[in-house]
């Protein structure tokens, strides 16, 4: 799966597959109801604003409310297209060879969008040693400039009201991953990466920043078998994200009301009938489905006026636009303020003495001691203080390897009667170190450190099992980019913990832990953990 997407027949193969899901809903005007049944979003009758060959996605309303822009497949590639809501007319923007994709408004009318010149798809392109980049390029008063070079795929713009963008790219990473990027519209300037994400078919897209500045949007993987989801960080430090749909929730594509209030993304739950338009209050964690109609319906933005959305629909058999009002009433849930995250504990600690049995050492101060595994590993039976339920709880060690292996080498393991395999620290056969928690059903959840291990080189390594179930990994005090999501496996009595080799034998270590402890909660000095209350305040009554 390639993180990257942007057409159905070139460079996309989510966009393709987003493309070809058809499903029914009922075509009314509807409303989404609170806890306490009072009504919290209405949306009107929907009326087409486009018709015709080929697909219309990806629209974006104009600053002074009276355009539409949208990309268009119908002469075979993609190309920009806008429509005047004053005649109802249709104008082709950027087309020719090439595909013009991801409109984006600026502030003075002009258009951001990223655009790749080869026509085929990704790998025909490389057959071909043809160029299969996709840069980004500012439309204004008929004439175009390039804003980034070709290195990768730059996609998924966004402007801001100062006059930046934000946007997805590969440049630099690995496999099918992509990182978010901000590049100020002065001529000359330099993109940033403000949020590295690499490795595998992790990545961000499609970012979107509040009104006022302050928080930035995206969607989010974390890997192959996970789900699209919406993620929220101060715009100032990235890495301090919150989710803000469920893990068992596919989502993307968000984007802010204009008074900063709500947010509108394209979902799918268990049992919905297809993509569906959702309508989230940030502060509340209030969300709905609005039901816009038979078909799948995708990629809502607002109008200026935060009083209409436009939404791509396929209910002709093709992706056509169209609009409906929504209201969004204020939410009258009140959520109680989110409990500080719990001071760490060390449950159990390794201590080694000369000339001594290795024992742990538990909170409670009683001494457990080690059985010898081979020449280095050590086993613990029946260690207590390690039943974290669905808590929050942490693993650190320090270790040193005296070489790699061709397979995967254990450093810690936990056993429990819930899953033999409960956590891990270990050595990939790509010599990096990862950490591992489960997912209820057992599914492993892992996350992997950005660099190799050096052989001869000690490392401290700190694993942590977040209260939400996402997975972190620190290594020598620094977060690792890779992050994974869904580990809510209750935990209860460790039967065992393994040093040095798995719980049953083999995956031996070529190397030795020198440190190690165990506990729940959060080690102190790990940074905070992101909540509602943290980044978007107090919700109000």
């Amino acid at each position: 799966m390639n993180v990257f997407d942007v057409s159905s027949g070139a460079l996309g193969v989510q966009f393709a597959r987003w493309l070809l899901i058809v499903s029914g809903l009922a075509l009314t005007g509807c409303h989404m109801t609170g806890a306490g049944g009072e009504p919290i979003f209405h949306c009107g009758p929907v009326a087409a604003l486009t018709v015709g060959d080929g697909n219309d996605t990806e629209a974006v309303w104009s600053p002074d409310g009276t355009r539409i822009a949208f990309q268009t497949d119908r002469k075979g590639d993609l190309d920009i297209a806008v429509l005047d809501l004053t005649e109802g007319k249709v104008k082709d923007l950027v087309d020719g060879p090439g595909h013009a994709c991801y409109p984006a408004w600026t502030s003075d009318g002009g258009l951001v969008y990223a655009f790749g010149q080869h026509v085929g798809t990704a790998m025909q392109a490389v057959n071909a040693k043809t160029d299969y980049g996709t840069v980004l390029r500012l439309w204004k008063a008929d004439t175009t400039r390039a804003l980034t070079q070709v290195g990768g795929h730059d996609y998924t713009p966004s402007v801001t009201p100062d006059g930046a963008v934000y946007f997805a790219s590969t440049r630099g990473n690995t496999g099918n991953s992509a990182a978010l990027w901000r590049l100020s519209l002065v001529p000359g300037a330099a993109a940033e990466c403000v949020l590295p994400l690499d490795g595998g078919s992790v990545g961000a897209v499609q970012p979107s920043l509040s009104p006022d500045g302050r928080i930035l949007l995206w969607a989010q993987t974390d890997g192959l078998w996970h789900n699209w989801r919406v993620y929220a960080s101060p715009a100032s430090a990235c890495a301090e994200s919150l989710a803000l749909t469920p893990a068992e929730m596919s989502a993307y594509a968000p984007r802010w009301s204009p008074d900063g209030r709500f947010i509108a993304f394209t979902g799918f739950r268990a049992d919905d009938p297809g993509w569906g338009v959702y309508v989230l209050e940030q502060r509340s964690g209030a969300m709905g489905r609005l039901e816009t109609g038979p078909g799948n319906s995708r990629s809502a933005c607002w109008s200026p006026d935060g009083r209409e959305v436009v939404f791509e629909n396929n209910r002709t058999g093709v992706y056509k636009l169209y609009r409906t009002q929504v209201t969004c009433a204020p939410v009258a849930v009140r959520v109680a303020r989110a409990d500080a995250p719990p001071p760490g504990r060390v449950e159990a600690r390794l201590d080694v003495a000369d000339g001594q049995a290795a024992v742990l050492v538990a909170a409670d101060g009683k001494r457990l001691e080690g059985v010898r595994q081979g020449e280095r590993a050590l086993g613990f039976e029946r260690p207590g203080g390690l039943d974290f339920g669905t808590g929050p709880f942490f693993v650190r060690l320090a270790l040193v390897i005296d070489r790699h292996e061709r397979d995967t080498r254990i450093a810690a393991v936990g056993n429990y009667a819930e899953h033999a395999l409960g956590w891990q620290v270990f050595v990939r056969e790509n010599r990096k170190l990862c950490f591992n928690a489960r997912q209820p059903d057992g599914t492993f959840v892992g996350v992997e450190s950005d660099a190799e291990l050096k052989p001869g080189k000690p490392v401290s390594v700190l694993g942590i099992r977040d209260g939400d179930g996402s997975v972190r990994l620190y290594v020598d005090g620094r977060l690792q980019r890779q992050r994974a999501a869904g580990a809510t496996l209750s935990y209860g009595a460790a039967r065992r913990v393994c040093l040095g080799q798995q719980w049953n034998g083999g995956m031996t270590l070529n190397g030795r832990v020198t440190a190690f402890e165990c506990g729940r909660g959060y080690p102190v000095g790990v940074p905070r953990v992101m909540t509602r209350d943290l980044l978007f305040g107090e919700v109000r009554p």
